[in-house]
């Protein structure tokens, strides 16, 4: 996976590289002739449009840029980055499935705390906003609009003094309509599950329920939802004389304070899942990373990889590391190109997405125009809708039958080619 994702951040560089010498070519021999310059637009335009990765390979590229290629660039050389990537984003023609590969990257950028420069990032949404309008950055905006208010309501809640003395504390309060869905596949029990747990009785419980009454208290007529598969934290474990800090995931941490205070504790796969209510599928992975991989926190029993509901597990008194601070891995959390299984994942969202969009189109002509017959409103819409991506007539020959089925359009009855709007 590593390597085809240093293919994919190697063939946007190569992109890049090719056009930045075919200009110096048309600026230098060619006296910046236009119909030059046109023509290689357009030869670009259809090398890029040619790969159907192309969007997600901009958005990697984007985000790897954002996290490690800013690093010893000066403030020419980081601008030269970014509106060479926007050119390139220009000879897209699915500017809306890069959008939704750019929102889960930035989102994770964002959450994480991964990115090296807050104004590189909002100078790219700003020149995305000026290529496609504000109606493209929304979310994005958005987004950057949610962590500012976050870090107040934080900073609040410190000095307010409810906020335990002793923990550092750092909360994203998220507005849904903004944010990509960014827990990893699952069932739909599963994702029924995620929705009863809650940390294990202790000042951990008892931050979570002071939060959640300081929020209501200055936000009214709004419902908390805590999303715990999205945290991290760093925790300090005393291994016999060593102590450690570690890197967790929110579940991680959870299982390990179960053990906290506790000598020769010995806990089941099922009493860890009864005490934090994780879904099962969840908990094993977050086992697994916890006593089974490279850094063996906890002790299992039987020493295999699976896990199973009878399985035992303590904690590894015996654990030794060269190293102070330790990461144990949490899935998924690294950036990389999808697999055929995720694309196509992908491709199904973005499609019904594509649905609402060219509905809305269709609408908002015919609220305009009162009537039309279907060529006209077939080529005003891929008109308007192209400035996003390319619809094909079969998607809005589909999308006007939905419309006529809701009684947003009507068939003249002398005429099945022409529509009426509905008001």
């Amino acid at each position: 996976m590593a390597a085809k994702t240093a293919m994919a951040l190697r063939w946007v560089q190569d992109i890049l590289d090719l056009y930045d010498a075919y200009d110096e070519i048309i600026r230098v021999s060619f006296s910046e002739c236009q119909s030059m310059r046109q023509s290689i637009h357009d030869a670009f335009i259809e090398v890029i449009n040619s790969n159907s990765r192309a969007p997600e390979l901009l958005s990697l590229f984007m985000d790897d840029s954002l996290k490690n290629g800013l690093k010893r660039k000066g403030e020419q050389e980081i601008d030269h980055l970014l509106e060479r990537s926007v050119l390139m984003f220009r000879f897209l023609q699915n500017k809306d499935a890069f959008e939704h590969y750019y929102k889960l990257h930035l989102a994770k950028r964002l959450l994480l705390g991964r990115s090296l420069s807050d104004d590189a990032e909002h100078s790219l949404v700003s020149k995305l906003k000026v290529e496609c309008g504000s109606q493209f950055t929304l979310k994005l905006e958005g987004m950057f609009k949610d962590m500012q208010l976050s870090s107040d309501l934080a900073n609040g809640f410190k000095e307010s003094g409810a906020a335990n003395a002793d923990l550092d504390l750092s909360l994203s309060v998220l507005t849904p309509t903004y944010w990509p869905a960014l827990a990893p596949p699952m069932s739909e029990e599963a994702k029924q599950e995620m929705q009863s747990v809650e940390p294990p009785p202790g000042i951990l419980r008892t931050l979570v329920e002071e939060f959640t009454q300081y929020y209501n208290h200055h936000r009214s007529g709004r419902r908390l939802a805590w999303q715990y598969n999205m945290g991290n934290a760093d925790i300090k474990l005393q291994f016999g004389t060593r102590t450690y800090e570690l890197n967790v995931s929110t579940y991680q941490m959870f299982i390990l304070s179960l053990f906290a205070d506790i000598d020769d504790l010995s806990l089941t796969t099922t009493e860890i899942q009864q005490q934090t209510r994780i879904p099962i599928e969840v908990l094993t992975r977050q086992l697994q990373s916890l006593a089974c991989a490279k850094y063996k926190i906890l002790s299992k029993t039987p020493a295999s990889r699976d896990v199973g509901p009878n399985d035992k597990f303590a904690f590894n008194n015996n654990f030794k590391s060269a190293q102070y601070r330790i990461r144990i891995p949490v899935v998924a959390a690294k950036a990389s190109v999808e697999t055929e299984k995720e694309k196509s994942e992908s491709m199904a969202a973005i499609g019904l997405e594509r649905q609402y969009v060219v509905e809305a189109a269709i609408v908002r002509i015919m609220k305009t125009r009162k009537q039309m017959v279907h060529e006209q409103l077939v080529t005003e819409a891929i008109k308007q809708l192209s400035a996003r991506f390319l619809p094909t007539p079969k998607l809005i020959k589909e999308s006007i039958g939905r419309l006529i089925d809701r009684e947003y359009l009507q068939r003249s009855p002398d005429d099945p080619r022409l529509y009426n709007y509905l008001a």
